[in-house]
This record gives structure tokens, C-alpha cells and sequence, in this order.
């Protein structure tokens, strides 16, 4: 067979990576792979596999180094990114991809630019702080970590290091989320009153604890890292379409109040132009997996926030939501409504909404706020990285929206029904003794976070 030209190759967009096929976005915006990004994986899970795979499109990025703690998966990974970096560069004399078991390995490999980090949530921070102490720029997956605690000292390190940071909620590099969020920012329905932000909750998971033996190549003690020692299962670690995992067990998470709800809260943040700051007072109730679940973060919530500006805010999980969002639009599990005095506008994945259809074609002028526009979240971070530029989701943005679902968890677990933040200072009003200790999370040793 004739062998294919890259450019042939790139037209027909024929990388596969584990089965997934791959278009890739550049055409020759690199001559050589001496001038690409090196990139590092750590976590290459589905969803660190769903990155991989966005990012390797780019001629600009050159996948260096994978790592996981499934034996396995890392090294039939990092075969395939050999066989796909032959192909792109036309086997020049590229680097072959490495697999890594201990992430310090792939944070000491000097020859790393950039890593991209999708392990499970209580790994995301200690990575990343230990990344940025290594000067690598930072794409993390949402959410930030733990507690409030974990995301300031991670604001902390990458301030103090200098590294780019960019944020996985990848909403904001959307055209219709942006045509929203800059239709309030410039009042043109008026001055913002409320905000509806909603997302899935996970209520019907459901797991039985049942141990079973660690599979082989798997190093479990890795995997749990700063978690207490429990017995291995697979619901624990894997999970599967109907149980996620790790995103529903309190040791790891906090559950999708945070690990989806990032988004809609991310979005009611950027239309209220709240990225410096949180809600400041926040009473609802919300209710937990059933005893006999492996499952123990909160399932379902409706919680009523407050801003200082007085534009309040109910953030919702999708069975909540679903009575209240289908009153004035067709429902999807999550989403973002902004309420102006003159009208909404409302948006999800699917599309964009509003109370006059006119709304949507309004045009805005140079004299008004323009917010950041970003064609792509993967793109915009490679450029960032390049041009030493500000991400259009930055370490300060990305915990100031996680502290929304953070609150509203540590109100729910202490056990009260209001509870008030200041955001200057970011701490609680007159905190009780159990708010102050689910502020903070106890990390197993020898994984506990260091930052000298």
C-alpha cells in the first residue's frame, strides 16, 4: 500500500485512539515536532482519554507521557500515541510517549511542558499544586479538589510558580453560553434579578459494597493516594454508566453538586460577573444516598444563594429543578436561566433560549463588555501556554465557583439550613465547630499536600 502524505492524512482525519476517531484541527502550524508542546496525561481514565484525544489533534502538541495507576491502560495508551505521533510527523525522529506508574516521575521528566490532569477529584489538587512547584502549565479537570482549603493553596502555587492554569469547564469557549452571559453583562434585557443553575444529581446510582480482589496491574494504594485505606471494589474505583464511580463516594468527592455542577455555577458566575468573588449567604436542605449505598454524597439539593449585588441565585439538582425550569422552557438536566427585568435568557449543551426570541439577535457594539472569546478550550489553552496569556478559565475563577458547591455541602453536612461567607476574607460568619472541620479535609500519609 502506497504509503499516506501527512497531509493526506490530516484531510482525512484518519488518527484513531482507541476507537474514537480523531480530526485533527491544524494544518502545519508546526514543522516539526521540536516545536510542539510536550504534553503529559495524568489520569487517562474516559475522561483523561476523552482530553488525550482533543488535544492530540493539534500539530502544536506532541503527547509525551501518560499515567495511570492501571497498568494496562497506560501502557497500550502510550503505544497508540507512538503510532499516532509516527503518522502526524511523518515518522521524524519524534520521541516515543512514556508511560508513568507515579505521577512525581512524570511531574520530574523535564522535558514536560504542559500536563493535563483527570484522576479522581481527591488526587486533582495535589497534583496540581506539585505540578505548578515543577513550572508545568495546567489543565485540570473540574472539580477543583476536595474543599475550599485544597483550592487556595493551589491558587497559591500557581500564582507563586507563574504556570498557565486553565480550568475544565469548558462552557465558557461555547458561542451560545458567551452570547448569554455578554447579553446580561450588558444589561440588554435589563439589570440581572435571578438566576436559575441546575444539574444532575445522580439520585438513582446505586452501588453494593461488596469487596473484591485488587486486579492485577493495579496499584490500589496509588489510586486511593491521600483517601483512607478502604477495601478494593469495582464500583469503588471504576464504576460503570449507571454508578461513576468515585464521583458519588464522599471519600473521593463531593459528589456532582460539584463535579457537575461546576458548570451551570461557572456560567451564573460569568453573566454576573462574579468571577472574584461568591455568593455571601445560602440556606436550603438536600438529601443523601440511601444508608445501604456504597454511594454517600449528597444525590439531590435546592439551595437559594445570595451575591452582594442582591442578584440571588437557586441551585438546583435536576430532579429539583425539573417542575420549576419546565414552567418557562423545554427541561434538560442542567443548565443556566438569567432573569432581567426585561426578559431571560436561558442555556444548556443543547442550545440557547430566551423570552423573545429577538433577544438572540441582538447585536453589541465596541462600547460594550465583550468577554472572552475562545474557539476552542482545548485550542485556547495551547495558546495560552505559548503566548504566556491568561486562560479563559484561570485558577481565581475556578475556585470561586467551586466555593458555591463547597458551601452548600458543608452547610448540608453541619447540619444547618443558612449559613453566611465572606469573600474577601473567604471564610465562614461565625462558623460552628463541624462547618470549620468540613472546610478542611485529613489526608493520608505519605500523600498529604506539601508545598516546599
Amino acid at each position: 500500500m502506497k504509503s499516506q502524505s501527512r497531509r493526506s492524512f490530516i484531510i482525512n482525519g484518519s488518527i484513531f485512539l482507541s476507537g474514537t476517531l480523531i480530526s485533527p484541527y491544524l494544518l502545519n502550524s508546526c514543522k516539526s515536532v521540536n516545536d510542539q508542546i510536550n504534553f503529559g496525561f495524568v489520569g487517562v481514565g474516559p475522561r483523561g482519554l476523552a482530553l488525550l484525544n482533543e488535544f492530540i489533534k493539534s500539530y502544536e502538541v506532541h503527547v509525551l507521557a501518560v499515567c495511570d495507576p492501571f497498568s494496562d491502560r497506560r501502557d497500550k495508551l502510550a503505544k497508540k500515541v507512538d503510532e499516532i505521533n509516527a503518522r502526524k510527523y511523518e515518522r521524524e525522529n519524534y520521541k516515543s510517549c512514556r508511560a508513568y506508574s507515579d505521577y512525581k516521575e512524570l511531574l520530574a521528566d523535564r522535558e514536560i511542558d504542559a500536563v493535563v490532569i483527570a484522576t479522581p477529584d481527591h488526587w486533582h489538587v495535589k497534583i496540581a499544586i506539585e505540578a505548578a512547584m515543577a513550572g508545568k502549565h495546567i489543565y485540570l479537570e473540574k472539580p477543583m479538589g476536595l474543599s475550599i482549603e485544597q483550592g487556595q493553596i493551589l491558587r497559591k502555587a500557581v500564582h507563586e510558580n507563574g504556570v498557565i492554569f486553565q480550568y475544565g469547564t469548558q462552557q465558557r469557549s461555547d458561542h451560545k453560553f458567551r452570547l448569554a452571559c455578554q447579553l446580561v453583562r450588558n444589561e440588554k434585557i435589563g439589570k440581572l434579578e435571578k438566576i436559575d443553575a441546575w444539574s444532575p444529581g445522580g439520585k438513582d446510582a446505586f452501588a453494593k459494597f461488596n469487596p473484591e480482589p485488587v486486579p492485577d496491574g493495579f496499584d490500589y494504594d496509588m489510586w486511593l493516594g491521600p483517601a483512607p485505606v478502604k477495601p478494593y471494589t469495582f464500583h469503588r474505583c471504576q464504576g460503570d454508566h449507571n454508578s461513576k464511580g468515585s464521583y458519588y463516594i464522599y471519600d473521593y468527592a463531593i459528589g456532582f453538586i460539584a463535579g457537575w455542577g461546576a458548570h451551570p455555577l461557572d456560567i451564573a458566575q460569568w453573566g454576573n460577573n462574579a468571577d472574584k468573588t461568591s455568593p455571601v449567604k445560602y440556606s436550603g436542605s438536600a438529601s443523601f444516598f440511601k444508608p445501604d449505598n456504597l454511594f454517600d454524597t449528597i444525590c439531590s439539593w435546592d439551595v437559594n444563594c445570595t451575591y452582594a449585588n442582591e442578584v440571588e441565585m437557586r441551585f438546583m439538582s435536576d430532579d429539583m429543578a425539573l417542575p420549576i425550569i419546565e414552567k418557562y422552557r423545554k427541561f434538560h438536566d442542567h443548565g443556566t436561566t438569567f432573569f432581567c427585568e426585561d426578559g431571560w435568557v436561558s442555556i444548556d449543551r443543547g442550545g440557547i433560549y430566551a423570552s423573545d426570541p429577538n433577544i438572540l439577535s441582538i447585536e453589541f457594539s465596541n462600547n460594550d463588555t465583550l468577554l472572552y472569546e475562545n474557539e476552542n478550550p482545548f485550542l485556547g489553552f495551547i495558546r495560552c501556554v505559548r503566548e504566556g496569556k491568561e486562560s479563559i478559565c484561570p485558577v481565581e475563577t475556578a475556585l470561586r465557583s467551586d466555593t458555591i458547591s463547597h458551601l452548600c455541602n458543608v452547610m448540608i453536612r453541619a447540619g444547618v439550613s443558612k449559613l453566611e461567607w465572606d469573600p474577601d476574607e473567604e471564610e465562614i460568619v461565625n462558623p460552628t465547630l463541624e462547618m470549620e472541620k468540613l472546610m478542611k479535609r485529613v489526608m493520608r500519609e505519605p500523600y498529604v499536600i506539601k508545598t516546599t
